[in-house]
């Protein structure tokens, strides 16, 4: 084995044996393949770390959330499908679409797409689903697009009345008060 192979060999077991304290709660499997080295934990598969030629790989949702961020502070246009202003549907189906994943343009119509998932399950790039403005109502009136990581604190973007293309965190009270759901269209590779 060449000095190179042991030095790099080397380097993915320091990565692994970093990854292995931040998720330390859960037992970890080693995999290697020709050109890459997983390690994931037996309770999930979003726990899936995958090292590659020492380039950690971009995973799906997460390029769609770097996708969606672009957006950041565009304005909110009512029925806007475009960079000249979104309404919170027309976000998600223009992120979702850049994924070959296509979604009605209403927050109704895309709350019928997909699986439901339980709050211990939300995960990046699930669809989440609040009441519109008024708390008594009971439709789905708005949506976004999650983006914190399984187990964490839910934060979510989307297109604002108010503010436009934003983050937001769901255990605001604003939207605490006035969630419905969240959707996963498709599983993600994690």
């Amino acid at each position: 084995m060449s000095k190179k192979k042991i030095s790099i060999l080397s380097f993915i077991l320091y990565i692994v044996l970093n990854t292995w304290c931040l998720i330390s709660y859960s037992q970890l499997r080693i995999t290697k393949n020709s050109d890459s080295i997983i390690v994931a934990s037996n309770d999930s598969i979003n726990q899936i770390v995958t090292f590659s030629s020492l380039k950690p790989k971009v995973f799906k949702a997460d390029s769609m959330i770097i996708y969606g961020k672009k957006y950041l502070g565009l304005n909110y246009k009512r029925g806007g499908t475009s960079n000249r202003g979104y309404d919170c549907s027309g976000f998600t189906m223009t992120v979702f679409a850049k994924f070959g994943i296509r979604l009605p343009h209403t927050s109704a119509g895309q709350s019928l797409i997909g699986i439901e998932v339980n709050s211990k399950n939300i995960q990046k790039g699930d669809l989440i689903f609040f009441k519109g403005r008024s708390r008594r109502g009971h439709r789905v009136g708005h949506v976004g697009i999650v983006i914190s990581e399984r187990g964490m604190p839910v934060k979510f973007i989307h297109s604002s009345v108010n503010d436009g293309v934003r983050e937001d965190w769901m255990l605001s009270d604003y939207y605490r008060k006035r969630f419905v759901k969240v959707m996963r269209v498709k599983h993600w590779e994690q």
